[in-house]
C-alpha cells in the first residue's frame, strides 16, 4: 500500500536519509515472534495487550516516491511535520557530565541526577536556551524521564496500575497506538501538543510512526467498515481497527543515535519507541510544547 501525503519529515541529521527506513505494514504481535530480553539477570519475553499490533521486521531504504511524499512543505509546523536533529554541543557536553548513560537502571539514573544538583540546573537552563526558539511562542515544560531495556520491539507500556516495585517483566507493551488524555477526541486530537524526546543512553534508539493524521485514519476506516462497528471507533481503540483493516500501510523507522532527537505530534500519529538491537539501558528526556523550526 502507498503511503499518503500527510505527515512530513524535516531531517537534520547528519546520517540524512540514512536514518530512516521503511517496513511493509504491520501484524497482530501473536503472529510475530517477540526478541527475548537478557538485561541485569532478568531474562523474559515481554507481553503484549491483546489488541497489540507491531511493524513487521521488513525494512528497507525509502524509493524515492516515498522520499518525495515524505519531504515537508514550505508551510510546514509542530502538526504536519516530525522533525529530526541533534541537540547542541554544549547542551550534550552538560548530559555527559551526569553520565546517564552509563546507568544501569532507573534508580541509577535518578541517583546520578541527584548527586549534581549544578549540572541539573545548567542542564535546565541550556534545554530551555534551546527550546525557546522553536517554541512558537507558546508554552513549554518538562515531561519525564524515560527509561527502558534494551532489546524491546517496542516500549509502550500501561504502569499505571503495577506496584512501584515492579520488575520489566511485569509490563505489558501495547503495541503501535496514539498518546491520548481523558478530554481528547480523534477530531481534537490536533489542538494539542507536540513532544520532543532526546536519546540520552549509550545505543541507538527508534522512533516508529505512521504518517496518518488521527482524522484521517478514521476518514479511511469510515469508508471500508458497516455503520455499526465504525460507531464503537473511538481515541482509545482506533489504532486497534486501522490496523486491522489496513495492515498494508507502511512503518517509517527512525534510527535516533545518542544525543539526537525527534519532535512529533504523538497525540495525533500512531507510533511507538524501540530498544531492538541495544544491549544499554535505554533514556530519554522529553519535554511538551509546540516545537517547529
Amino acid at each position: 500500500m502507498e503511503m499518503k501525503r500527510q505527515i512530513t519529515v524535516y531531517n537534520t541529521l547528519p546520517e540524512g536519509l540514512d536514518a530512516l527506513k521503511i517496513s511493509s505494514g504491520t501484524v497482530h504481535h501473536s503472529k510475530q515472534k517477540a526478541a527475548a530480553v537478557d538485561y541485569l539477570g532478568e531474562k523474559y519475553t515481554p507481553k503484549f495487550t491483546p489488541q497489540a499490533y507491531v511493524s513487521k521486521k521488513d525494512w528497507r531504504p525509502l524509493n524515492e516516491d516515498e522520499i518525495a511524499c515524505l519531504t515537508p512543505p514550505e508551510n510546514r509546523d509542530y502538526l504536519n511535520t516530525i522533525y529530526l536533529g541533534v541537540i547542541p554541543d554544549e547542551l550534550r557536553e552538560c548530559f555527559e557530565t551526569l553520565q546517564l548513560d552509563e546507568s544501569l537502571h532507573r534508580r541509577d539514573m535518578f541517583f546520578r541526577l541527584e548527586k549534581d544538583p549544578e549540572a541539573v540546573k545548567k542542564a535546565t537552563a541550556l534545554m530551555n536556551d534551546f527550546l525557546l526558539p522553536m517554541s512558537n511562542n507558546e508554552p513549554f515544560h518538562y515531561h519525564c524521564m524515560g527509561v527502558n531495556n534494551p532489546n524491546l520491539e517496542l516500549v509502550a507500556a500501561n504502569t499505571v496500575m503495577l506496584p512501584q516495585d515492579h520488575v520489566a517483566s511485569d509490563r505489558v507493551l501495547i503495541g503501535l497506538h496514539n498518546d491520548g488524555l481523558q478530554e481528547m477526541t480523534i477530531e481534537t486530537a490536533h489542538s494539542f501538543e507536540n513532544r520532543i524526546s532526546i536519546n540520552l543512553g549509550k545505543d541507538s534508539r527508534y522512533f516508529l510512526f505512521v504518517n496518518l493524521y488521527l482524522t484521517e485514519a478514521y476518514k479511511m476506516l469510515k469508508e471500508c467498515m458497516s455503520p455499526d462497528e465504525f460507531e464503537l471507533v473511538n481515541i482509545s481503540n482506533i489504532p486497534k481497527y486501522f490496523f486491522k483493516y489496513f495492515p498494508d500501510y507502511p512503518v517509517i523507522r527512525v534510527e535516533q543515535k545518542p544525543y539526537q532527537y525527534y519532535i512529533a505530534a504523538t497525540f495525533n500519529c500512531f507510533h511507538d519507541g524501540s530498544t531492538l538491537g541495544s544491549t544499554h539501558l535505554d533514556v530519554t528526556m522529553v519535554y511538551f510544547g509546540k516545537f517547529q523550526y
